[in-house]
């Protein structure tokens, strides 16, 4: 069960839809509409979900997996806490007779799949929009503190299908304000009160942000233009002087609540989006994550066997990614680069698929023609791995992993800075972890005797500050703690 946690909407649409194709469409659909959705992968799931939270809408599949939408909907029709929710088939059958079925059902709808983009959006739209305008007329909190003008004013949008709250003064005011916080859709309001007068309550009205949409009109005696302007400086919207004619006073009225009635509506429009944006930008991140894991599972499948054909295993592999992955970040590289480091750092003998088994398994000393062949695994690793962005630092730490600090390493005998760093470090971590590795052509050395010649290297076959990270790594325990992770047998 998955669900948008970001959308601030009231409403919730469970959408149940076994095709992971169909139920992102659908989300979407559902996040233009203003709607929170939440997903259910299977007929059980959507049941499940739907007797624990009632949904304000379901939207379902009639083919779920073996099981019947249809069938879904009739069992929550059961029970007393979903009877009501209201239900949308979203299906792409195009039976006559299964399609008569779904519009014979306890259903609001039946939309067939493909539908145009926005189509399900715009239903649902409708469907909670006119659930919304007949839901309750405009609250509107009148402050007065007469009460004769008070009794004419509240019969006066009575009249006319407004709900009235009533307060005789600004304090009053305020308390029923906050008591009715998310009901009250204007405040219109007397100047001169007792306790709290109306320039003050306005000015508290406009400090709050929660009400920050709600318009305030005041109604006054006094026509003086400075006083006018000082109340709308403080926030006020709008003014009527009294007496007032009433068409005048209720047209005036009508105004403000369109006017925040499309502040509503832009606000829901603005949230749609938000959430749409945020549902597209996670599932890019999630997609480029997937491709991201593609990539590595195909080149760490594509290492291994590289390695096989050297007697080394998986083990060797994982071992030299974390001591180059520890190497960066001991020398100040960002998280990022540092794992880039780390994952491409197993491909740095790939190329070794392309080299006789029988150079790379002679128990003997090559002579120098098989050296020779050996070191183009080298090339043969770069012109293996893709040219694409992804596989830049793997290319680099193919093709550069056996040049030396000094210039005398191979194939292309670069010295110092201008041997790539990825492959400087991975140098050092696989240098190391061969000396430690027991293969046919040689026995293991010690982890002390490998560290010391590690530390002798600096400056001649390695970088010296490579060497410097690797020696803090080595004092502080995590190269035994890596090669304890994954489990070396000298």
């Amino acid at each position: 069960m998955s669900e948008n946690i970001g959308s601030s909407s009231d409403k919730t649409a469970l959408i149940i839809d076994t095709n992971p194709v169909s139920r992102i469409i659908v989300e979407e659909e559902a996040l233009m509409a203003g709607l929170t959705p939440v997903i259910a992968a299977s007929g059980e799931e959507g049941l499940e979900f739907a007797r624990e939270n009632p949904p304000d809408i379901i939207i379902i599949d009639l083919l779920l997996n073996g099981r019947d939408g249809l069938e879904i909907i009739n069992e929550l029709r059961i029970d007393e806490s979903t009877r009501s929710v209201p239900a949308l088939v979203v299906t792409g059958l195009e039976s006559r007779s299964e399609i008569d079925r779904a519009k014979k059902a306890d259903i609001l709808d039946l939309i067939s799949k493909p539908f145009p983009h926005g189509h399900l959006s715009s239903i649902l739209q409708r469907i909670f929009n006119r659930s919304d305008d007949s839901a309750k007329p405009s609250v509107i909190l009148l402050v007065e503190d007469s009460h004769t003008i008070r009794t004419i004013t509240k019969f006066l949008l009575e009249k006319h299908n407004h709900t009235v709250i009533e307060a005789c003064d600004g304090v009053e005011g305020w308390e029923a304000l906050n008591r009715h916080s998310n009901e009250v859709d204007m405040i219109i309001t007397d100047i001169n009160m007792p306790r709290m007068n109306g320039t003050e309550l306005v000015e508290k009205i406009r400090a709050d942000m929660r009400f920050r949409f709600i318009p305030v009109v005041v109604a006054t005696t006094i026509a003086d233009k400075e006083t006018v302007k000082d109340l709308l400086n403080k926030g006020s919207d709008d003014y009527i002087v009294k007496p007032f004619s009433s068409e005048e006073f209720i047209a005036r009225i009508g105004s403000h609540l369109r006017v925040k009635s499309l502040y509503r509506d832009l606000r829901k429009a603005n949230l749609a989006l938000n959430n749409f944006n945020a549902t597209l930008e996670r599932r890019v991140d999630e997609r480029t994550a997937e491709l991201r894991q593609s990539n590595l599972d195909a080149i760490y499948s594509l290492a291994v066997a590289a390695e096989a054909k050297d007697d080394a295993t998986g083990n060797h592999l994982s071992r030299i990614r974390y001591f180059s992955g520890a190497i960066s970040k001991m020398m100040g590289l960002s998280e990022a680069m540092s794992d880039e480091i780390s994952y491409s750092s197993i491909m740095h003998d790939v190329g070794k698929i392309s080299v006789p088994d029988s150079i790379l398994k002679k128990p003997a000393k090559l002579t120098n023609e098989e050296f020779d062949t050996m070191k183009e695994h080298t090339i043969h690793g770069e012109r293996i791995l893709p040219t694409k962005p992804f596989y830049k630092t793997a290319r680099q730490i193919a093709r550069f992993h056996h040049e030396k600090w000094n210039g005398a390493g191979y194939p292309d005998k670069l010295s110092g800075k201008d041997i790539p760093l990825p492959a400087r470090i991975v140098a050092v971590a696989d240098v190391f972890d061969a000396l430690i590795s027991k293969r046919c052509y040689k026995a293991s050395w010690t982890i002390e005797d490998a560290n010391a010649e590690i530390l002798r290297s600096a400056g001649a076959h390695f970088d010296p500050d490579v060497v410097l990270a690797w020696e803090k790594l080595y004092e502080n325990g995590e190269i035994a703690r890596i090669m304890e992770e994954w489990d070396f047998q000298p």
